[in-house]
């Protein structure tokens, strides 16, 4: 489990740790004390100090996250975790996914207001929202006083609610900051999500004809609808290590705003 920090020491908790941008955004963190929770430990424990099971879609949890940032003198907190694919994740039920995404950014804060209301010095609360927030029907480029409008799909819905907890709540954590940024979809050579593997060619699930696809290297056409708009319709991505490198800056940046919100997209 690690021994706890020292009353001079960083701490960083990054919620969501065995996640693909948390691994990536560990080695961005060297020389800080790095304590991760998740529901499922990471591949590896390189990099981590600490590492705790937490259950965001179980109300218990407020009390174990108020324990662990006590312990560990937890100054910036970085919330990484929410169920994207359900079927990758294990957590198929809707109701519980909504629980771990929008209650658990709530329940997240809670333990921040709660330890800082005690005399805590938690300085800084990351939340990685997405632009799937704003919906599918924005006039082109947006800027962040865009009202946010998902609907249909439950990951940009929760994206968008949990965004709405994070931004009503932000003035209720005492002297800490939160900022919360609103990436376009990650690209890289470690991430797997939906539209990089259609785009891949790459055969995804867990089925059978799905493993012989990818034994034999078989890559999947693209279908797109009919008509010249959609060969135009253009997509936005940033590279997850670009992300990652922004959260870090952000952890070193004095902030004296209680709430920042940004866009985050490649260059172009």
């Amino acid at each position: 489990m690690g021994e706890p920090s020292q009353p001079d020491e960083r701490s960083v908790l990054i919620t969501g740790i065995a996640g693909n941008l948390g691994s990536r955004l560990l080695l961005q963190l060297s020389g800080n004390r790095v304590v991760g929770v998740d529901l499922y430990a990471p591949a590896s424990d390189a990099g981590i100090s600490r590492f705790e099971s937490v259950d965001l879609g179980d109300e218990a949890c407020c009390d174990q996250l108020i324990r662990i940032f006590r312990e560990e003198n937890v100054k910036a907190v970085v919330h990484l975790a929410f169920v994207i694919d359900p079927i990758r994740t294990g957590v198929l039920d809707v109701e519980r996914i909504w629980q771990i995404n929008v209650a658990g950014t709530a329940r997240v804060m809670e333990a921040i207001a709660e330890v800082n209301r005690h005399g805590g010095r938690i300085e800084k609360f990351v939340f990685v929202s997405s632009v799937s927030a704003y919906g599918p029907e924005t006039p082109g480029a947006v800027d962040e006083d865009f009202p946010l409008a998902a609907h249909t799909l439950p990951y940009a819905v929760h994206k968008m609610q949990a965004d709405e907890v994070a931004r009503n709540r932000s003035a209720q954590l005492g002297n800490c900051a939160t900022i919360i940024l609103r990436p376009h979809i990650f690209a890289g050579a470690t991430m797997q999500n939906y539209l990089i593997g259609a785009l891949r060619g790459t055969p995804t699930g867990k089925g059978k004809r799905a493993e012989r696809l990818r034994a034999r290297r078989t890559r999947l056409p693209i279908v797109v609808p009919f008509g010249q708009r959609y060969l135009e319709n253009l997509f936005q991505f940033v590279h997850v290590d670009d992300v990652a490198r922004l959260i870090a800056y952000v952890l070193k940046r004095n902030n004296h705003d209680t709430l920042t919100v940004m866009n985050v997209a490649g260059r172009g």
